[in-house]
């Protein structure tokens, strides 16, 4: 008896564990099995869908009676699939990448330089779009000039 509880008790809970770890690995085999190759940022959404793993394994290893492992995979997991995500970027991420891709500087200054005249022209004319309440007076006030004529 552990805390006064039966180990019946505590082997069923144990195996419930186990049993949804393992649901969820294959949970996760089915989502990176099923994505689309042909997505723009696939290894992200990848490393994204294997985070389901890394809970699995640490329910998996509290179930079994090692939460330092379960602690030490705790910390490490995220760190690993930061450092495999940043090593791609870095690598082969040519859609993402500004390095590697040097047209995504252009168009990321071309939409830059393309917000920025909106904003100079809306400054310029005074536009409000948030304050429709003086429009349409302006036009009831042209609309009651035009009745006088």
């Amino acid at each position: 008896m552990m805390f006064g509880i039966d180990a019946g008790i505590i082997n069923m809970v144990q195996s419930i564990l186990l049993v949804i770890s393992a649901l969820l690995i294959l949970i996760a085999v089915v989502g990176v099995l099923r994505i689309d190759r042909n997505l723009d940022n696939v290894v992200y959404a990848r490393i994204h869908i294997l985070g389901i793993v890394d809970v699995a394994g640490i329910i998996a290893f509290l179930a079994i009676g090692q939460p330092l492992f379960a602690l030490i995979y705790l910390f490490l997991a995220p760190l690993l699939a930061h450092a495999l995500a940043n090593a791609y970027f870095h690598s082969e991420d040519t859609l993402n990448n500004p390095v590697l891709n040097p047209n995504l500087e252009e168009t990321s200054k071309r939409e830059e330089d393309e917000s920025d005249l909106i904003e100079e022209v809306l400054l310029e004319d005074n536009l409000d779009l948030s304050d429709d309440s003086s429009i349409d007076e302006n036009l009831d006030e042209k609309s009651e000039d035009d009745g006088n004529d």
